[in-house]
């Protein structure tokens, strides 16, 4: 920022209070944190994409009805939200919220692609996606302790969800119908590369409060959650547990 001192985060800064109550979270992105109400305002504002596509999936569902358009509305809200809320106060708190918004999303995507396998009862699907969310959030402490980054269990999820879908596409034989997700997980696979580059310095512009390497991850993740919303709105309209 041209001929202006930042301030950097510390004791009497917005939020302190809550770093100190909480601790630091486990990693830390390029970005200053700045002494501010948004103390990383590019890693911050970024997440304005998710809350573009839960708009677009909501309309989306106003005009069909199509429940997995509602399910991405509220769980990309709840992702955007909590993310934000992370950005902007840079504590281990809010990045537990921050981690239960995308343990929402990746686990319901799991319980769903499992039902469509047959290997877990329509029934089953919430029981599973709650267990899986509670479970997993419960275990963040104790990764934590242990010194292991709990940023594995999303990985792992992304990893099932990838799985299940190859094995739903084979069984079907309807290359086609996975376009929308090809393009879902191209977009991810970019997006990760960007925020790996964030954390690892590779790409790191520190005063760089416009545009950064995991600001990029923010945008381009959205952007693949809106394309795994058409195909799941797809394979919700035919109504069949595979594409």
């Amino acid at each position: 920022m041209d001929g202006v001192v930042e301030q950097l985060f510390a004791p009497g800064c917005p939020w302190w209070e809550l770093r100190v109550a909480w601790g630091e979270p486990n990693v830390k992105w390029c970005e200053t944190t700045l002494c501010a109400w948004v103390n990383e305002p590019a890693n911050a504002w970024s997440n304005l994409a998710y809350v573009a596509v839960s708009l677009e999936c909501l309309r989306g569902w106003v005009a069909t009805r199509n429940r997995a358009l509602s399910r991405f509305a509220w769980t990309t809200l709840f992702v955007g939200v909590a993310s934000f809320a992370f950005h902007a106060t840079n504590n281990f708190g809010t990045q537990l919220m921050d981690f239960v918004g995308m343990y929402v999303l990746v686990f319901l995507l799991v319980a769903l692609n499992l039902h469509r396998l047959e290997l877990v009862p329509e029934a089953r699907v919430l029981p599973l996606h709650v267990g899986l969310t509670v479970g997993c959030t419960l275990l963040i402490p104790v990764m934590r302790s242990a010194g292991l980054p709990y940023q594995l269990v999303v990985l792992v999820a992304i990893l099932v969800i990838v799985g299940t879908e190859i094995r739903l596409f084979q069984r079907a034989g309807a290359r086609r119908q996975g376009q929308d997700f090809g393009w879902a997980m191209g977009l991810m696979a970019v997006a990760a590369v960007c925020s790996a580059a964030d954390v690892s310095r590779r790409w790191c512009e520190p005063d760089n409060h416009w545009l950064q390497g995991h600001a990029a991850w923010h945008i381009l993740s959205a952007l693949a959650l809106l394309f795994a919303a058409r195909h799941y709105a797809r394979v919700e309209q035919r109504g069949l547990p595979s594409p």
